[in-house]
Parts: structure tokens; C-alpha cells; sequence
């Protein structure tokens, strides 16, 4: 029996709409999306969901299909934010009419509450947060999410809403929330919790100031999920400061058993270090940076690793998954490309963070 799909549409008016159109497809292929041309019609599969772009005189045209709410929700987030950048317009001037068009709510969004509270090394802090709707959050391809941090004290915090084009309106001034990136370091979806590690430090931005404080019963809104994870592969390399350890360590964890390789984790000091479930063939080195730059003991150690030969052990794939600091991750991906000649598909390196910047400074300049 065929599923019934939900389905919304819209058009921008854009006088050079296939130019506008060419650039959307363009930007999808880069990104490895899939995409494909019928007719003048130009198809996409992302998640569950289809997307369905043309041109006509007046503009741009888009359909999206999908099975759920969240599904068609993240569909017509994906069209309209390639939608907006190609052609420079405005949000206000894409809306969505059919399915979800009513909307006030993003159909992603959690409120969370605080279970519990405890530091499981001086500079890193978990947070137990409970909800009664993790189903979409519970898997291990997309491992991060957007959590929404209430202003200091705020005891009626407003939570976000949709603009027409299905992109999120938060709230401004004295209700402003601010949102950080972080992963989910454990789940339970049928039990209703979700763990988050959070980085202490003494420049904390809003997430590491607001764990360093927080308490059972207190509330932050969550979205998502998203962000990339390591392909597993039959010989890996994986490298992370404090910030990518959550996600290293959950990666870690989740590869079949065959796995060799080596992980290096810098951190402060020995008291940082934490227990690890790995594949027995899988080497954790920890490497303490004292009063080193962040982040810069990690390309030093890839390069001391002897790559096996071509056929030695269980198979022939390989994948390098790095996260952190700006520089140490930019000079990771180039080590990965250029010395190492790895493909676009054997390698995910990740800056979490810039020196001297805050998230939003740093999400906003990249």
C-alpha cells in the first residue's frame, strides 16, 4: 500500500530564475546530496522527505514531500535555506502553503528538563535531561543538537516559532535565548533521557556558564538533529580536544568490533581523562597539553602513526575523523588531503570552536 505523503509548496519570484535554479542544483551536488534532473524538474531525497525544484518566468519554484510532520518540516527547512542563499532573497519573501502551513511550533522542538546533575572530570560536566518524546534524537547518525539556554534567571523563558519559510523565529531582547551545538552523549529514548557533556572553563560562553550552574527542574529547549559522524571503516584514526571528546568517545563506542586503529584524546591533565568502551583493536592514547595551545598536540600524533600496508588486516577502508579547535582542524584537513591523499569520503574533520571567538562569532565568519 502506498504511504500517503504530505506535501507543501512554494515559489520566490526571481527574475533569473534559472541562474537562481542552477546555483541550488550546484550546491547540492557538492554536498553530496541526492539529486537528480527529470524532465525540467530537478529531484532530491533528504531523510525521508522529496524535493521537487523549477523555473518557470516568474521564479522558483518547490514542492516538498515527506511521510511526517518532522520529516516535511526538515524538507522544506533544506529548500528554503538553498533557496534563500541562491538567490539572496529575503525570508519573509518564501512562504509555504499546504501541509504544516499552520504550524507555530517546529515540529523538532523539545522542551527538556533537568534530571541530574554531576562532573565526571574537573573540566567536564554531564547534564541528565528528561523528555517524553526522544524517538527522533534516538540514533546514531546524526548525534548532535541544538540546545536553546534561557537568559540568566529567566523564569518564563519564550520558546522558538516558525516564520512562513519554516525557518526558526527565536525570541529577541530581555527573552533572547542562546543556542549552542552540542552531542548526545547517551540516550534513552524509552526511558525519556538524554545525556550532554558540557566543557568547563573559565571564559565560558552561555552553554559551559549555564551548566556550570545548572540544577534539577531547570528547562532548555532542544532541536535538531544533525552534524555528521565518522563512517566506520576498517582502519581509523580519530583526534579531539575537550570539545570533541563527547562526540569522540560515543563514536568510539558504536563501531562493530573488527575496528583497528588509533584515538587521540588531548586534554588538560591526567585528571581529565575518563573510562573508554572501544573495539580492543582500537588504541586510546591520551595526550595532556599542560599549557599548550588547545588542540595543537593532535597533528603531531596523527603523524606518528605507521599506516598499515595496502591489505593488512581485516579489510582495505580507512577514515580519519578529527574535531576542535579552527587551526588545529584546518591543519588536520590538510594533513588528511595532502600527505595523506585521503578522499572526500575517508575523512570528516570538524571545528567546533575558534580562539578568541564565541560560537556565534564563529558560525557566523565561517
Amino acid at each position: 500500500m502506498e504511504t500517503t505523503l504530505l506535501k507543501a509548496q512554494t515559489v520566490v519570484l526571481q527574475e533569473s530564475a534559472g541562474q537562481v535554479l542552477a546555483h541550488i542544483v550546484e550546491h547540492m551536488q557538492e554536498h553530496d546530496l541526492a539529486v537528480r534532473q527529470e524532465g525540467e524538474l530537478w529531484l532530491v531525497d533528504y531523510e525521508q522527505g522529496q524535493g521537487i525544484l523549477w523555473h518557470e518566468a516568474d521564479g522558483v519554484h518547490a514542492i516538498a514531500k515527506a511521510p511526517s510532520m518532522e520529516a516535511l518540516q526538515d524538507m522544506k527547512l533544506m529548500l528554503a535555506h538553498l533557496i534563500l542563499e541562491a538567490s539572496g532573497a529575503a525570508d519573509e519573501s518564501l512562504a509555504w502553503e499546504g501541509d504544516g502551513a499552520a504550524l507555530q511550533r517546529p515540529p523538532a522542538f523539545r522542551l527538556l528538563t533537568v534530571l541530574q546533575v554531576r562532573d565526571l572530570t574537573p573540566h567536564m560536566r554531564r547534564v541528565r535531561f528528561g523528555c517524553d518524546d526522544l524517538a527522533r534524537y534516538a540514533q546514531d547518525a546524526n548525534i548532535h543538537c541544538k540546545l536553546l539556554f534561557p537568559q540568566p534567571g529567566e523564569q518564563a523563558p519564550e520558546w522558538p516559532t516558525l516564520s512562513a519559510s519554516g525557518m526558526l523565529k527565536l525570541p529577541q531582547g530581555s527573552k533572547r535565548l542562546d543556542m549552542r551545538t552540542y552531542t548526545i552523549r547517551a540516550i534513552d529514548g524509552a526511558a525519556g533521557w538524554l545525556d550532554v557533556d558540557f566543557v568547563l572553563h573559565e571564559d565560558a560562553g552561555p552553554g559551559s556558564a549555564w551548566a556550570a550552574n545548572a540544577q534539577p527542574g531547570q528547562l532548555v529547549g532542544m532541536s535538531g538533529p544533525g552534524g555528521r559522524t565518522a563512517t566506520p571503516a576498517d582502519w581509523m584514526l580519530l583526534a579531539a580536544d575537550d570539545t570533541g571528546l563527547p562526540a569522540m568517545l560515543r563514536v568510539a563506542a558504536s563501531l562493530p568490533a573488527h575496528v583497528c586503529g588509533h584515538v587521540f584524546a588531548e586534554v588538560q591533565d591526567g585528571r581529565d581523562e575518563q573510562a573508554v568502551v572501544a573495539p580492543p583493536g582500537l588504541q586510546w592514547h591520551w595526550l595532556h597539553r599542560g599549557q599548550a595551545r588547545a588542540g595543537s598536540l593532535l597533528l603531531p600524533a596523527l603523524r606518528s602513526v605507521a599506516w598499515p600496508a595496502q591489505g593488512e588486516g581485516e579489510g582495505h577502508s580507512r577514515f580519519v575523523w578529527a574535531a576542535g579547535e579552527f587551526e588545529a582542524a584546518q591543519s588536520i584537513r590538510q594533513w588528511a588531503r595532502d600527505e595523506c591523499g585521503l578522499e572526500k569520503g575517508e575523512q570528516l574533520v570538524v571545528a567546533y570552536w575558534r580562539q578568541g571567538m564565541s560560537e556565534a562569532e564563529f558560525k557566523q565568519g565561517s
